[in-house]
Formats: C-alpha cells, sequence, structure tokens
C-alpha cells in the first residue's frame, strides 16, 4: 500500500477525473488523501476522502473577469487572467502547504498546470505524476493550435501548425514561465520552460486523460506520455433520478439537451444569452429541451411539456438518451458525449474550449460555433444537420464503440504501480 495526495483545481468537472482515479486507487488498497482549494471539498469529503485545503479561490479571483473568460473565444486572454490573477498570487502559500502535505507521501499526483507540484516533488525528492486532462496544452505539427473555418492542404496545415504553437510558446514564455520561475527561484529549484505545455511535466509519468477517438495520437509527441484514455465519474451517490426526468425521456420526440458544464452559480450569468438561444433553437428544430445548469437570469419559457429544467443531473444519464447536446466545449462534457455515442454543437468561449471543438469538427463527432456568432438561426440550421444527417449518428456509434473498449482509469492505476515497484514505498 502506498500514501499518495492527489492535487487539483478548478471546477467540478475538473474534479470528476480525479475522483474516479482516487476511487480505484482506493479500492486497490492505497492510502488516498486530496489537496484542494475548499470549493472542491465538499464532494471529495462525501465520498470518505480525507482532505487537506489549500489557498485559494479561483471563483472569487477570477469573478471579475468571467465576461472575458467564459464569453470569449479567447484562449490565450483567458490564460493570462487565469496566471495573473488566480495562480502566481497564491502559489508561493500553495507550496508552503503542498510540501507539509507531502511529507509522509510516497506518491504525488497532480493536474499539469498545478505548478505547486512540481516545486514540492523537487524540493521533497518526491516521485510524482502528471495528469494532463485536455491536449490543448501538447504542441505538434500534426494538430493546428486554433481552429480554422476552412481546411488547408496537409504540407501548408503543418506549416501554419508549427507557426502557430512557436508565437504562442513565445507568449506562454513572457506570461507564464518568468513569473513562475520567479517563484521556483524563491525555494531554491531550477527553472523550466515552457511550463503551460510539456515544461511542468513528470519525469516519473504523465498521464493524457484523453481516448485516441478524440485525438489520435501524433508521432512527434513525447514517448514518456501515456495515453490512456478518458477518466469518468460524475455520479455522486445521494443522486436519485427524479420521476419528471423520466418521465420526460419517455417521448418519441428527440431530445437535445443544452448545458454550460459545471459552471458555480455565479458564473452562470454570463451564459442567459447561451441558454436563451440554445433553447429557441431546440424549439424551432421540433425536438425537446432538455436545460442543465441554466442561470436564473435567464428568460426562460415556462409551463411547457416539452421544456425541463435541471440544476444537476449527471451526464452518463441522460446523454445516452439525447439525440445531441449543445455545450461550451469543457473537456468533460466532450468526453460523456463521446461515450454516449451523441453529436455535438460545440459553442466555446475561452481556455481549451476552441481547441476541443475544432477536434470535435475533424473527428466528424459534431459542429461548432464560435460564442461571439452564437445566433438562434446558426444554432437551428447546426442543429437540424446533427440530427438529420445519418453520418454523424453513424461515426457516434464508431466512436462510442471505441471508448467502451478503453478504461483510462485502469490504464492509470496499473502504470501508478508499476512505477511504485521501481520507486519502493
Amino acid at each position: 500500500m502506498a500514501r499518495m495526495v492527489i492535487t487539483t483545481f478548478g471546477s467540478m468537472g475538473d474534479l470528476n477525473p480525479f475522483i474516479a482515479l482516487g476511487t480505484a486507487l482506493r479500492s486497490r488498497g492505497h492510502d488516498v488523501l486530496f489537496s484542494v482549494e475548499g470549493n472542491l471539498e465538499p464532494q471529495i469529503s462525501l465520498q470518505g476522502f480525507p482532505v487537506r485545503l489549500l489557498t485559494g479561490d479561483q471563483e472569487k479571483a477570477l469573478a471579475p473577469f468571467r465576461q472575458q473568460i467564459f464569453h470569449r473565444d479567447q484562449p490565450l486572454l483567458s490564460l493570462r487572467l487565469l496566471v495573473e490573477q488566480y495562480i502566481l498570487p497564491t502559489l508561493p502559500a500553495k507550496v508552503a502547504e503542498l510540501r507539509e502535505i507531502c511529507q509522509q507521501a510516497d506518491l504525488l499526483i497532480s493536474v499539469a498546470p498545478q505548478f505547486a507540484a512540481s516545486i514540492v516533488a523537487e524540493l521533497l525528492h518526491l516521485p510524482w505524476v502528471s495528469v494532463v486532462l485536455t491536449p490543448s496544452t501538447l504542441p505538434s505539427a500534426r494538430v493546428a493550435a486554433q481552429p480554422l473555418s476552412t481546411p488547408l492542404p496537409a504540407p501548408l496545415q503543418r506549416w501554419r501548425n508549427r507557426f502557430s504553437w512557436f508565437l504562442a510558446g513565445i507568449f506562454l514564455r513572457q506570461i507564464v514561465d518568468q513569473p513562475i520561475n520567479r517563484v521556483r527561484r524563491e525555494f531554491q529549484v531550477p527553472p523550466r520552460t515552457n511550463l503551460m505545455w510539456t515544461g511542468n511535466l513528470s519525469p516519473h509519468l504523465t498521464a493524457l486523460a484523453v481516448s485516441p477517438a478524440f485525438l489520435p495520437r501524433p508521432d512527434d509527441w513525447p514517448e514518456s506520455l501515456l495515453m490512456t484514455g478518458f477518466y469518468f465519474w460524475d455520479r455522486p451517490q445521494s443522486w436519485q433520478c427524479p420521476e419528471m426526468l423520466k418521465d420526460f425521456l419517455q417521448t418519441d420526440q428527440p431530445i437535445v439537451a443544452v448545458t454550460a458544464g459545471s459552471v458555480v452559480p455565479e458564473e452562470r450569468a454570463v451564459f442567459a444569452a447561451y441558454y436563451q438561444t440554445s433553447i429557441e433553437s431546440i424549439l424551432a428544430c421540433g425536438a425537446r429541451a432538455l436545460v442543465i445548469n441554466a442561470p436564473q437570469t435567464a428568460i426562460l419559457p415556462e409551463g411547457r411539456e416539452d421544456i425541463l429544467y435541471l440544476s444537476f443531473v449527471p451526464f452518463s444519464e441522460v446523454f445516452p438518451a439525447c439525440a445531441a447536446v449543445i455545450h461550451h466545449g469543457g473537456i468533460g462534457t466532450i468526453a460523456q458525449c463521446l461515450r454516449a455515442g451523441v453529436p455535438s454543437l460545440v459553442v466555446p468561449g475561452g481556455m481549451d474550449q476552441p481547441f476541443n471543438a475544432a477536434q470535435m469538427v475533424q473527428r466528424q463527432a459534431g459542429l461548432w460555433i464560435p460564442r461571439k456568432q452564437y445566433t438562434t438561426r446558426r444554432a437551428e440550421r447546426a442543429l437540424n444537420r446533427l440530427l438529420s444527417t445519418p453520418a454523424y449518428q453513424e461515426r457516434m456509434r464508431e466512436i462510442r464503440a471505441q471508448i467502451l473498449q478503453e478504461d483510462g482509469v485502469t490504464t492509470f492505476c496499473a502504470a501508478v504501480e508499476q512505477l511504485l515497484r521501481h520507486i519502493p514505498v
């Protein structure tokens, strides 16, 4: 048995893969402790894990910048805000706290951009494992850093890809490497480069929690990167399917779900127009609208039998009953769509969402409309195409079959235990 510390940050959608890992590692006899910020503590405690809190409140820190982060498809701008307003101010305190928490640990498991983890691992000479949740941080000449509306010839596309990653690297080294390395020097650990990409990954084991059905592995990724498949968990033990949901799903009409993922109540307001446009387009297509996690500020129709509002429902429970899903492009939501075999209409904002949307189009798993161009007319046309084109349903069946053959959690656990055998605990 090994003593393991798992650390991550973000929303509940960011936490879910780590609950899947923690649950599996605990069932294999390991002692698992979570080290997270306060917003994630309640759900982890409900699963019976011990929790040690870290300094930081991402929701509060980013509250003044919600429009820039969630409503604009500008990944580099949203990343700058994340680093400057949230990550940097709390990083020294996180390092000190995580260092104390890991004193008796045999292994540290961390989401890749948790910069405190690499510092602590080096200070304590502690084996650690990086988990990459989205391939948007892994440069490749075979993968476009940003989506294009019109495909280019393959040689020109590869050149553009290299140039785009090169330019993004210059920007990221300024906004990420320079300030993070200042903190690293304070703790007397060597500087690293390309910290937002491969520079902050563990030399012991790095796992990419993504299926090749979403992005086939490029031949120029590091050989040490283990592509495991997705890690699925989204159903709290206390959740029970309400009768009104059971009744709503019993229909001959197509059902289209619309969600913005696991954004907290304070962040939902920026999605009001997105929800209203989505509902209007769903109804215009003659489908039933399953509306998940909508803001109270949205002006939504009431008293209609073809609309059901739910503040929360596990995607794994309802997506298989849907004909399509409209969503923001979060990697966790995409994973659930692919496993359910349901096509997506992706309406991305910032961070990795435009990248994820482009991959869905590349895989013929859905369509995408940039947030600033999202209108009822465009959404209705896209939905009608998804609902009426058999090729999408056929392609989604193929993807679903591939993902059901994978077991990302088991693959990860086996790799961790192999690592531990080479590092006695």
